[in-house]
């Protein structure tokens, strides 16, 4: 467990040439078109709505609480926030879900010489987007109620002080969870399954999500932060958590 960090660290130095290669560098642009796509629409959008909503909430304020509408507007301005900030995270891995789907198919076939029977035809592309899009469902109905009730427990005096911290790790949980999937669910493996797995190396994966926080805060880098994490957490899979549903050894005989 102590080096399951490293590990974490060592697959995203490995993704790096990866990614570059020239079978890969292709999966580069799919998340680069989703954000621009989705900030185009995001702050063209949501953002001149935002105050009209908060102004319209306020109305629902009874006048004796008016001493207190500054509160009231910080804080629904800042529930508004998080919600965008999130639902623009969740538009982006939906967007381009599909995508990195088949980034971790080609990074699995190149390191392990397994070959998956989806293709790069329409009909493949319909039946990974398909599959896609139902696994992005059910990480987005794990995440939603848990998420609600933290920020729930966060407007809590004394109890906010714990919760701030809970809410970093389990977005950092989150993080891990979701560029881990991608590996997983091609190998179909389920999405109980996998969070059973996840569980049993909570370093790994917290190192994992944390590094992906620290990437997004960072400009231009951030664009490129989805394939990267996707391609190191192809090789986690390949590396910490096959053994158990792969037999790799005798897929390399086959294909001698």
């Amino acid at each position: 467990m102590i080096t399951h960090p490293f590990a974490a660290v060592g697959a995203y130095i490995q993704a790096f040439p990866l990614l570059l290669s020239s079978r890969l560098r292709l999966f580069l642009l799919a998340p680069i078109v989703a954000n621009i796509a989705l900030m185009v629409l995001l702050y063209t959008v949501a953002l001149s709505y935002m105050s009209v909503a908060v102004d319209e909430m306020m109305g629902y304020i009874p006048d004796w609480m008016s001493f207190l509408n500054w509160l009231f507007y910080l804080l629904l301005n800042i529930a508004i926030g998080l919600m965008m900030f999130y639902s623009f995270s969740v538009g982006v891995n939906i967007l381009a879900a599909p995508f990195m789907a088949f980034l971790a198919e080609k990074v699995e076939e190149q390191q392990t010489g397994k070959e998956f029977d989806e293709d790069m035809s329409f009909t493949g592309l319909m039946v990974i987007t398909g599959r896609s899009l139902k696994r992005e469902m059910q990480k987005l109905g794990y995440f939603l109620p848990r998420f609600i009730a933290l920020l729930l427990l966060s407007f809590i005096p004394v109890v906010n002080i714990v919760t701030s911290v809970l809410i970093v790790l389990f977005s950092a949980w989150m993080l891990s969870l979701q560029y881990m999937d991608y590996a997983f669910d091609n190998n179909k493996v389920s999405f109980p399954e996998m969070r059973a797995s996840l569980r049993e190396k909570p370093l790994l994966c917290w190192t994992f999500g944390f590094i992906v926080m620290f990437g997004v805060t960072i400009p231009f880098l951030n664009l490129f932060v989805m394939p990267i994490a996707v391609v190191a957490a192809t090789l986690l899979w390949i590396k910490v958590f096959s053994e158990r549903f792969v037999n790799y050894a005798d897929l390399l005989s086959q294909t001698r």
